[in-house]
């Protein structure tokens, strides 16, 4: 076929943050009227490649070629009127407006190059949602709205705009079933009039029923290009996850004793009323190291609120610590009862990026276990625990009083992490503790987790690195959409076994 078939081709991009390399040599060739799948794990390189796309990000190097020429642009705007077009997750909506103004908006169609002709937009409006048979309410305000609604606004919003091209970033993870099959008839009347589309996901089963092609990443790099008809949920799970595992863990073997968390039945909606967690049981014991896995939006965020006592589950679910109901119990007591957590976002929850180092350390600390000076906190304990921190965690920081934001993301981890870790915790709930940090720390901070438990203390984790549930849990689950499933005790099944269940392929056989 002519290279003139191809309506994008991205050759040769490069990325870097540092000592990061986000895209590596990155190829994408996407055919005019077609759904072009990016699929990999978080942390591939998907969005830093569709955000130099729609020139958030620039290049280190490499070229974007639309319709057969080589473009560059001037910013994300400029993108925008070359005709691509960018759905977030987050939908980029003002709530108090209407439908038809948050369409228009910045890009409203003249009378004589001054008036706004809302007459006109509204008959430009009209006629795409006629030719791609969406029927939104134009008068209505944003905030009224279902949010399967919302997400044809934003497509109509962005072909108002022009766009050509359009990348739809993990759309369906916040839709139900019917509103799946909705977002797919859109898409599919979207290509057959000649539009493309780039569509971002994780779910397996998805990109198998809408997508033409597929662009595989991993670690950066592209590692296959294929066909929906080439492929099985196994085959791509494989090229999705298979790699060397680099990284061991020393597990120990320990003895576990009683069940120290326990939960029943545990459902949690989120802001919109949509059932984000739907009823799952788990338990972890004493010493145990029970780790859940799973691709971003899954439901783990909001098990981890509920179990903190951040979000409150719905009717009928129970949550026992040491065998009392601590279902309704604030964050606070959960901390004095020995609950220890690490949230995955460290600097927006774990840290104060404004205080400094030891105030950070301290964080959290204080309510549990209290430096009581009669007045003032009791400055040489705290200089003791900041240091006891520095000094296990191997923090690098020119001095206590430092603000945090002086410090790597790594360390500021290391800080989190270590102030977490030195507690006397009963319960310690992980997210992600090893995001974002070099290889030497995650070893580090790996065998610290494996010397926590077998001292008795239990551990929840929670990671998108399916590498790191397998090398240090004991047992573990697996949560997709929502429900948890089981994914054996240690070592019992393989990377591909486990990315299976993760991205729905096996869910059917629960």
């Amino acid at each position: 076929m002519g290279m003139d078939d191809y309506v994008l081709q991205m050759r040769n991009i490069r990325k870097t943050f540092g000592s990061l390399v986000a895209n590596d040599d990155v190829n994408l060739n996407v055919k005019r009227g077609s759904v072009h799948a990016i699929i990999g794990e978080n942390g591939a390189g998907k969005s830093t490649l569709m955000n130099i796309l729609t020139d958030i990000h620039k290049a280190d190097s490499g070229d974007i070629i639309l319709n057969g020429e080589k473009v560059v642009f001037k910013n994300s705007l400029d993108a925008a009127r070359k005709g691509i077009g960018m759905i977030y997750q987050e939908f980029m909506l003002y709530p108090e407006l209407s439908v038809f103004d948050n369409i228009i908006l910045g890009f409203e169609e003249k009378k004589l190059g001054v008036l706004i002709d809302k007459a006109a937009s509204r008959k430009k409006i009209e006629k795409i949602c006629k030719d791609y048979s969406f029927n939104i309410p134009l008068k209505s305000l944003v905030k009224d709205l279902p949010v399967a609604m919302l997400q044809q606004v934003e497509i109509v919003k962005v072909l108002y705009r022009g766009a050509d091209i359009i990348i739809m970033d993990e759309p369906t993870s916040v839709l139900t079933p019917q509103g799946i099959e909705g977002l797919f008839r859109a898409m599919r009347n979207l290509v057959a009039s000649g539009k493309s589309i780039i569509f971002i996901t994780h779910k397996l089963k998805e990109v198998l029923e809408i997508a033409d092609a597929i662009t595989v990443m991993r670690n950066g790099k592209v590692v296959a290009e294929t066909t929906a008809s080439d492929v099985d949920e196994q085959s791509l799970a494989s090229m999705m996850v298979g790699r060397d595992v680099i990284l061991q863990a020393n597990k120990k073997d320990v003895e576990f004793g009683e069940s120290v968390l326990s939960v029943k039945n545990l459902t949690v909606k989120d802001k919109d009323g949509i059932t984000r967690v739907k009823g799952v049981d788990f338990e972890v014991r004493r010493g145990e190291i029970v780790g859940i896995a799973g691709v971003a939006g899954s439901g783990q965020q909001w098990i981890v609120e509920a179990l903190f006592g951040l979000r409150k589950p719905e009717m009928g679910s129970a949550i026992y610590f040491e065998g009392s109901d601590i279902t309704t119990a604030t964050p606070r007591a959960r901390r004095c009862m020995g609950i220890g957590y690490i949230p995955q976002d460290r600097l927006g929850a774990g840290a104060n990026a404004k205080s400094s180092i030891w105030e950070s350390a301290i964080m959290g600390y204080h309510i549990a276990h209290g430096f009581k000076g009669k007045v003032l906190l009791n400055f040489k304990q705290i200089e003791a625990f900041t240091n006891s921190i520095v000094k296990n965690f191997a923090v690098k920081r020119q001095k206590n009083t430092d603000k945090v934001r002086s410090l790597s993301g790594g360390n500021i981890q290391k800080l989190v992490v270590g102030r977490e870790f030195l507690q006397d915790n009963k319960l310690l709930i992980i997210e992600d503790p090893t995001r974002g940090i070099d290889i030497g720390a995650i070893e580090f901070i790996w065998q610290k987790i494996v010397d926590l438990a077998a001292s008795g203390v239990s551990v929840l984790l929670i990671s998108h690195e399916l590498n790191e549930v397998m090398q240090l849990s004991d047992t573990i689950k697996v949560v997709y959409s929502g429900e948890l499933y089981d994914g054996g005790s240690h070592g019992e099944l393989n990377e591909e076994e486990l990315g299976l269940i993760m991205l729905g392929g096996k869910a059917d056989e629960k």
